[in-house]
């Protein structure tokens, strides 16, 4: 896993991932060793997670705008702490009909059984 994007959102930065989603154990991974770097920096602001619902990419949050170079040692340390997490991709679905090929064969197959 990566950021593959940085972009500022009114008083936050936003982190985007080459990932769906993080886990818990990952957010509290990140969490725990990317605090107290930020306290060391003089960042008293915490770390946020989402999921951005047009990109179907995770989001690290960091709750504040910090300078340009104070920015890249965070994306640095960020990217330490995630690079050996697998990428999840958002699950391929047919949410409309729902029908797996599966079904399909069986209909079919039912469909055939019933023709004289």
């Amino acid at each position: 896993m990566k950021i593959i994007e940085e972009r500022e959102a009114w008083i936050h930065t936003h982190f985007i991932l080459d990932s769906y989603y993080i886990t818990e154990q990952e957010q509290r991974q990140i969490s725990l060793s990317v605090e107290p770097e930020l306290m060391q920096l003089g960042i008293q602001y915490g770390l946020t997670y989402n999921i951005a619902p047009s990109k179907h990419q995770a989001i690290v949050v960091l709750e504040c705008i910090p300078f340009d170079p104070i920015k890249i040692i965070i994306k640095d340390i960020i990217n330490e702490v995630i690079k050996d997490f697998p990428v999840r991709h958002p699950e391929q679905r047919n949410t409309v009909t729902n029908i797996t090929v599966k079904d399909m064969d069986i209909a079919e197959h039912s469909k055939s059984d019933s023709i004289p």
